[in-house]
């Protein structure tokens, strides 16, 4: 069961050959700004895009949120490693409740669509690299 687990958390990622995080994060723009994602922050080591949703009545009444309207921002961040076959780059997306409030709350979209969704992203953004470079 655990190997299972492992698996489904390690799926979003890829390697890319020969490539720069720089690289990386310009193609992720190109997907992510235009459906209204901006860029917080990037470095060497990963990058941060977030997307606000506003407010949104959340389902339910129980906890800190139930039944109430809450600001909601939706996070995607991507990690860079080299590795010895080229840059590894793997995403993760959580929702951020009142992102500027002592009562935050996170929660990672764990849904298997959601999951499959920046898996796809990140295989466009990995063939996408290596064609343009395997081009030149």
């Amino acid at each position: 069961m655990l190997l299972g687990l492992a698996e489904v958390a390690a799926a979003q990622g890829v390697v890319i050959a020969r490539v720069t995080p720089a690289a990386v994060v310009e193609a992720l723009k190109g997907e992510l700004l235009p459906q209204g994602f901006q860029m917080v922050h990037s470095d060497e080591k990963g990058a941060l895009f977030a997307l606000d949703r506003g407010m949104v009545q959340q389902q339910g009444t129980s906890g800190p949120v139930g039944g109430s309207v809450v600001h909601i921002v939706l996070e995607f961040s991507v990690r860079f490693k080299q590795k010895e076959e080229g840059l590894q780059v793997t995403a993760r997306e959580e929702v951020v409740g009142n992102p500027r409030s002592s009562i935050q709350f996170r929660k990672p979209v764990e849904s298997q669509a959601e999951r499959n969704n920046m898996q796809r992203l990140l295989e466009s953004i990995r063939d996408s690299l290596e064609a343009r470079r395997d081009s030149t």
